[in-house]
């Protein structure tokens, strides 16, 4: 009798402390190690097509429930990118620029499986970018990927920091290109 009163008490100190969060927040600004003049701007535009633009899905006893970022996934975005693109390229991003970047958000989701005491994650992104530079057209698809496990229950901020690192890993693997930066140099 004891032994499930224990059981029961860890079980009830576990998921009483439990609140979904309202928003889920993500890091767009990167580490600037020096701030380099912009040299060139060139157009963005960001279109996210999804029918649902959440970003978190969190599955707890069978229910799924769904997160937002505390912005748009498209300004989200273009901030991420400019601010990579002004760091890594000293290239600045306007409206009306030439050449156009035109990134459309094929999947941004960060699904995450709660159990009583363990959880799984699995966050998918994937880009498909567009550069033209007047006289041709580049079409490229980029993706990044991971999961992760823990024990009891998975800390928010922890996947928050992680599906951040993950975009900014992105925005890299877009800025280093050497297709893109073929194109944007034209």
């Amino acid at each position: 009798m004891r032994k499930i009163i224990l059981v029961s008490s860890f079980i009830a100190i576990l998921t009483s402390c439990a609140s979904a969060p309202n928003h889920f927040i993500i890091n767009t600004a990167p580490v600037i190690s020096h701030n380099a003049p912009i040299i060139k701007n060139i157009g963005i535009t960001v279109a996210d097509p999804r029918a649902r633009q959440a970003i978190l899905r969190l599955t707890e006893d069978g229910k799924h429930s769904y997160i937002s970022s505390n912005i748009s996934t498209t300004e989200l975005v273009k901030q991420g990118l400019s601010n990579n693109f002004r760091q890594q390229l000293a290239i600045g991003m306007s409206p009306n620029g030439e050449p156009t970047l035109s990134v459309t958000i094929d999947k941004m989701a960060l699904k995450l499986e709660q159990g009583i005491v363990s959880y799984e994650t699995q966050s998918l992104i994937i880009f498909k970018v567009a550069i033209s530079n007047g006289a041709k057209t580049l079409n490229k698809t980029f993706k990044r990927q991971g999961t992760s496990k823990g024990p009891l229950k998975a800390d928010i901020a922890v996947l928050e920091s992680e599906f951040s690192t993950l975009l900014t890993q992105l925005y890299n693997d877009i800025s280093e290109d050497p297709q893109v930066r073929s194109y944007l140099t034209l």
